[in-house]
């Protein structure tokens, strides 16, 4: 089950016996499920920078043990920053919502799509998470290189925040 499933299904469970009998209203059913994918979405980028709070300790982790290592510890805090700066665009990212007034409007299919480019980027930040904690790991083996371990965490972050952008793109209206 993807956790894009998780997500509207834990939802579903959570909506009251008035709601689950007004969703048979059509005027109200379209209102109600277009709140519903902002929600879902909102739950994801959550979750989303959830992982990356974690990612961001064991980055601080990996910046300490490589106090002794100046070009180590620069490399270590030049990812933490760019790890720091994606879990800030995550946290204030645009939740799909547009006012009557708006001159981009974001539609129900556009919403469904987010959803799913969201779901994509817990894909990513559990594997940040999951590299994170490896360097964590390497820290105390001095045979590992934790330059190239960085790197690859370096190439992590760039390949989420380009993602993070072209969904930027997608809700200001300057990309389909």
């Amino acid at each position: 089950m993807s956790i894009e499933d998780k997500v509207e299904s834990q939802m579903e469970k959570n909506r009251s016996l008035t709601e689950r009998i007004a969703m048979h209203i059509p005027i109200y059913k379209g209102y109600k499920q277009k709140n519903l994918r902002r929600d879902e979405d909102r739950a994801v980028r959550q979750e989303v920078a959830r992982a990356l709070e974690n990612a961001k300790a064991d980055l601080s982790t990996v910046q300490r043990a490589s106090v002794g290592n100046l070009n180590l510890m620069r490399d270590a805090e030049r990812v933490r920053a760019k790890a720091d700066k994606y879990y800030i665009d995550v946290k204030k990212a645009a939740g799909g919502y547009s006012a009557f007034h708006d001159s981009i409007k974001i539609l129900e299919a556009e919403l469904d799509g987010l959803i799913s480019w969201d779901a994509q980027l817990i894909d990513g930040a559990t594997v940040l998470k999951d590299q994170t904690a490896a360097a964590v790991r390497d820290t105390d083996d001095e045979n590992i290189d934790l330059k190239a371990t960085l790197r690859g965490i370096e190439k992590t972050i760039d390949s989420l925040i380009e993602a993070y952008n072209e969904r930027e793109s997608v809700m200001r209206g300057f990309k389909e």
